[in-house]
C-alpha cells in the first residue's frame, strides 16, 4: 500500500470496530456488559453494583473535562470577521452605481463575480490547511491578506490619495475574496478541534454559538454600514464610503488580534493530508486507466470504473469515494438556489433603491439596510423550526426528510422571486417613461404676473397646434413629435407663441398680444422653459431636465426664484433646514446660491438652482438685508421633499403666506413602500432554513468521516456556480425587463426543483454506523470470555 494510503487509514472511519482491538476496553463498558449478562442469574445485586460503578466513573470523567474557555477568541474572531464581510458586501452594489456610475447590469455582474471568487477559494484554503501548514497558520496568513484587501478598498475610495479608483478598489476586492474564502472552511473546524472526546455536548453548544455569531455580525453590520455610507459627511460629500469600508477593515484587524491572543492555548492538530487533492487524483487516474483500458495482469476488468485506480489506492479509500459520488450527483441541480438567494445583495437592493423607505415622519429606511430582514428572520425561524415544527411533524408521523426539505426550499425560493416580480411590476408603474425616439418633452412654466395661452408648432406648420392655458406659477406639458430639419446632435427648432389670456395682461412694453420665440429642442430630451418679464419684454430661459429617479433614493429639487430678493444685488442665498435632523448631520442644511446677476445676463429675471436633498420636511430661508440675522423665512409651513422624485419649486413674491410656493413633479415620488419587500424576504428566508441548513446536514450525514471535507467543498462550489448563472443571465442582459427576469429565475428554479425531486426518488439514504465506543454500537458487539476475565481481574 502506498504511503498516502497508510496515512488515510489512520483517519477516522465510518465503520464500527470491535473494542479491544485498538486498546483495552474501558472499565465502564465492561461493567455494563457484566451487568447485562448477570441479569439472568442474579439481577438485583449485580445490576445495582455495576450501575453504581458505571455512574461514578462517568461522573469522574465528565468532571475532569473542562470547557475550553479560550474558544472565546475564535468566537470573537468570527463575530468581527462576519461584521467585516457583510458590512462591506452590503454597500458594495450601491458603491458601484453611485461612485463608479456603473449600470445596474454591470454592478450586478461585478458583485456576483466577487461572490463566485469568494466561494471558489475555500477549496484552496482547505487544501492548504489540511495538507500543508495547518489551520492556525492558514487562518492567520489569509486573514492578513483579507485585512490588506479591505484597507486597499478603503484607500481607493479616498480620491485625494491619488489611487486609481477602479483598479485599486477591484484589486482590494480580489484580496478580500481570497482572504474570506480561504479562511471560510477553516475557522469553524478549528473551533471544533478544541474539544476532545467526551466533550460532544460542549462541541454542539459551540456550533450553536458560532452560528449565532455569524448572524449577529451580519445583523449589526447590515444596519451600521449603510448609515456610514449615507449619513456621515466626509471629504466634502454627504456620505462616507471610506468609513463604510474602513470600519470593517478595523473590525477585521481586531478579529486577527483576538485570534492570535489565543494561540498559546489552542489545541493544534497536525495536517491530516490533502484528502480533496487525493480524491481528485484518484478520480482522474481511474478515468485515464479506463480510457486506456489499463488492467493489472491476470485480473478481470473492474466492475466499477473507480476500481481502475486500485493499483495506487486502497479499496477502502475507493469505497469511500464511491459512497460520496451519489451525493455529488445530487448537488448538480443545486446551484440554481444560490442564483436566486444571492441576489438579495444586488437586484433586490437595486429594487429597494427605487422604493419609499419612510418609516415615520422623521425616520427613513435605507435601501441597503433592507437586507437586515434576512438575519433577523433567520434568528427567529431556525429555533421555531428546530424546536416546534420539525418535532411536531415527527410526532405526527410525517416524514419530512432532508432531501424533501430541500425540494420545498427550492420551490419557496421560486415563490419569493414571483413576489419580487409582482412588486417590480407595481414599481415599474411608478417609474418615469423617457420620451421615445423622434419625440421630446417640453414643460412651460409661467412666472409672468398674468395667465397666458401658449401654442407650440414648427415652422412648416405640419405639426398640429398645441395651445394650452397656463395660470400664474403653473406649468403646461407639451409632448413634441414630428422632428424635421434636424441639425447636428438630433436637435430641431420649433416656434412658441405666447398670448395674453386676459385683457389687462401686458407681455411687453409695446403691449403686443402675441409674441413668438424660437425654441431648440433635442430628441429624447426633457426641457423646462421659464417665461418671465424682463425690462419690458418677454424673457425665456431653457433648462434640461433628467427624467429618472435619483440614484441615492433622495429627491432632486430645482428652486426657481422669479423675483428680486431683498438685498442690494437682488440675489443671495436660499437655505433649507430640516429641524428633524441634528445639526451637522446629512440632510440638516442645504445652502444654495441665488445668482440673479447670471439670470439678468441671460435676459430673464428667473434665478434657479438645484439640489439633491434627503427626503424630509424643510424650512426655507432667503437672504434679506433688513433681517437681523440676514435671512427671512419663506412661508409658515415646511416644504416636503418626498423620496425618489424630481421636482421644480417656484417661489412666489409674497413670502409671508403660509405656502408661498408651487411644486411641480417632473418625476413622481416613490410611492411604493420598501416594506413591500418583506414578504419576499420572509419566503426566501424560509427557503434558506429548509434548503441550506438541511443541505449541510444531508452532506454531513451521508459522507464517511474521511470525506466530509470533500463534500463541504462540493457544497461551497454550488454557491460559486449559482453566482455564475446570475452573471450569464443578468450580466449578459438576456432579459431586458427586470420583472420578467425575476419570473424567469422563478421558472428556472421550479424546473430544477422538479429535476432534483426526481433524482431524490432514486437516492438511498446511507445510515452511517454508530462510532465505535458509543452505547448504541456496543449493544451489538459480542463480548468475549477473555475480555470478561480481564475486567474481573482488574
Amino acid at each position: 500500500m502506498a504511503e498516502s494510503d497508510e496515512e488515510y487509514e489512520q483517519l477516522p472511519r465510518q465503520r464500527t470496530s470491535r473494542p479491544g482491538t485498538s486498546g483495552k476496553m474501558s472499565s465502564d463498558f465492561i461493567m455494563k456488559e457484566l451487568s447485562r449478562i448477570s441479569k439472568k442469574s442474579n439481577p438485583p445485586l449485580s445490576s445495582a453494583k455495576a450501575s453504581s460503578f458505571g455512574d461514578a466513573e462517568s461522573v469522574r470523567t465528565r468532571s475532569s473535562l473542562k470547557y475550553p474557555w479560550y474558544i472565546i477568541f475564535i468566537l470573537g474572531n468570527e463575530l468581527c470577521e462576519r461584521f467585516a464581510f457583510y458590512g462591506m458586501k452590503t454597500v458594495l452594489t450601491l458603491y458601484f452605481t453611485e461612485v463608479f456610475l456603473w449600470s445596474d447590469s454591470n454592478a450586478t455582474t461585478i458583485y456576483h463575480a466577487f461572490m463566485v471568487f469568494s466561494y471558489f477559494t475555500p477549496i484552496f484554503g482547505a487544501m492548504l490547511a489540511d495538507g500543508y501548514i495547518g489551520k492556525f497558520s492558514t487562518i492567520f496568513s489569509l486573514s492578513l491578506v483579507y485585512v490588506a484587501g479591505l484597507i486597499l478598498m478603503t484607500l481607493a475610495s479616498v480620491p485625494p490619495l491619488g489611487l486609481h479608483p477602479i483598479a485599486g478598489f477591484v484589486s482590494g476586492l480580489l484580496l478580500v475574496a481570497v482572504g474570506t474564502g480561504g479562511i471560510k472552511p477553516c475557522v469553524v473546524s478549528y473551533g471544533g478541534d478544541q474539544f476532545v472526546e467526551g466533550q460532544e455536548r460542549y462541541r454542539e453548544q459551540f456550533f450553536s454559538v458560532f452560528y449565532f455569531c455569524i448572524n449577529a455580525g451580519s445583523l449589526v453590520s447590515t444596519f451600521v454600514t449603510p448609515i456610514l455610507r449615507s449619513d456621515l459627511p466626509c471629504l466634502g460629500k454627504d456620505g462616507c464610503y471610506p468609513a463604510a469600508f474602513g470600519l470593517p477593515a478595523a473590525l477585521l484587524a481586531i478579529a486577527v488580534v483576538l485570534f492570535v491572543v489565543g494561540r498559546p492555548f489552542y489545541r493544534n492538530l497536525a495536517p491530516s493530508g490533502n484528502i480533496l487533492g487525493k480524491v481528485l487524483m484518484a478520480v482522474g487516474g481511474a478515468i485515464v486507466n479506463r480510457i486506456r483500458k489499463r488492467v493489472p495482469p491476470g485480473q478481470a476488468p473492474p466492475e466499477h470504473w473507480l476500481d481502475y485506480a486500485s493499483d495506487k489506492y486502497s479499496k477502502s479509500f475507493l469505497h469511500d469515494i464511491k459512497q460520496i459520488l451519489p451525493v455529488l450527483k445530487l448537488f448538480l441541480p443545486l446551484p440554481i438556489f444560490w442564483t436566486l438567494f444571492d441576489q438579495k445583495g444586488s437586484r433586490w437592493t437595486l429594487q429597494a433603491n427605487k422604493m419609499d423607505g419612510r418609516v415615520t415622519e422623521t425616520f427613513y429606511w435605507k435601501p441597503d439596510q433592507v437586507q437586515i430582514f434576512n438575519p433577523v428572520l433567520i434568528l427567529i425561524l431556525v429555533p421555531i423550526f428546530e424546536t416546534i415544527i420539525f418535532p411536531t411533524l415527527e410526532r405526527l408521523g410525517i416524514k419530512f426528510r432532508l432531501l424533501a426539505r430541500m425540494v420545498v426550499g427550492m420551490l419557496l425560493a421560486g415563490g419569493a422571486f414571483v413576489i419580487a416580480g409582482i412588486i417590480q411590476m407595481q414599481l415599474d408603474n411608478t417609474l418615469p417613461i423617457p420620451p421615445p425616439k423622434m419625440t421630446a418633452e417640453l414643460r412651460v412654466f409661467n412666472t409672468l404676473p398674468c395667465p397666458v395661452n401658449v401654442t407650440l408648432f414648427n415652422g412648416s406648420m405640419d405639426l398640429p397646434e398645441n395651445m394650452k392655458s397656463i395660470e400664474i406659477m403653473e406649468m403646461a406639458e407639451f409632448p413634441v413629435k414630428g422632428f424635421h430639419g434636424f441639425i447636428p446632435g438630433n436637435r430641431s427648432t420649433f416656434q412658441l407663441r405666447v398670448m395674453a389670456a386676459t385683457a389687462d395682461c401686458q407681455l411687453s412694453a409695446e403691449q403686443e398680444s402675441s409674441i413668438f420665440r424660437n425654441v431648440t429642442l433635442g430628441e429624447e430630451q426633457i426641457h423646462s422653459l421659464f417665461l418671465s418679464p424682463f425690462q419690458g419684454k418677454l424673457g425665456t430661459k431653457m433648462v434640461l431636465e433628467k427624467k429618472e429617479k435619483p440614484k441615492k433614493g433622495a429627491g432632486f429639487v430645482r428652486f426657481v426664484v422669479p423675483f428680486r430678493l431683498n438685498t442690494t444685488s437682488g440675489g443671495g442665498h436660499l437655505v433649507l433646514i430640516n429641524t428633524d435632523i441634528a445639526p451637522n448631520k446629512i440632510g440638516n442644511r442645504y445652502d444654495l446660491n441665488v445668482n440673479r446677476g447670471a439670470a439678468l445676463d441671460l435676459g430673464v429675471t428667473v434665478a434657479e438652482q438645484s439640489v439633491v436633498a434627503e427626503q424630509g420636511k424643510y424650512e426655507i430661508y432667503v437672504s434679506d438685508d433688513t433681517s437681523v440675522n440676514g435671512y427671512r423665512r419663506v412661508g409658515r409651513e415646511r416644504f416636503e421633499v418626498p423620496n425618489g422624485g424630481v421636482y421644480t419649486l417656484i417661489l412666489r413674491g409674497n413670502i409671508h403666506a403660509d405656502t408661498p410656493w408651487t411644486r411641480h413633479d417632473i418625476v413622481a415620488p416613490s410611492s411604493l413602500s420598501v416594506f413591500w419587500q418583506l414578504p419576499q424576504y420572509f419566503v426566501i428566508t424560509l427557503a434558506e432554513v429548509l434548503f441550506s441548513v438541511s443541505g449541510l446536514a444531508f452532506a454531513y450525514s451521508q459522507s464517511p468521516a474521511s470525506m466530509k471535507a470533500v463534500l463541504q467543498a462540493g457544497w461551497l462550489m454550488t454557491t460559486a456556480f449559482g453566482n455564475v448563472i446570475v452573471i450569464i443571465i443578468s450580466g449578459g442582459q438576456l432579459v431586458k425587463d427586470q420583472a420578467t427576469e425575476f419570473f424567469v429565475f422563478a421558472a428556472l428554479i421550479a424546473a430544477f426543483a422538479v429535476l432534483f425531486a426526481i433524482m431524490t426518488r432514486f437516492y438511498t439514504y446511507v445510515e452511517q454506523p454508530k462510532p465505535a465506543g458509543s452505547d448504541d454500537a456496543k449493544k451489538d458487539i459480542p463480548i468475549t470470555k477473555e475480555e470478561i476475565d480481564e475486567a474481573v481481574d482488574k
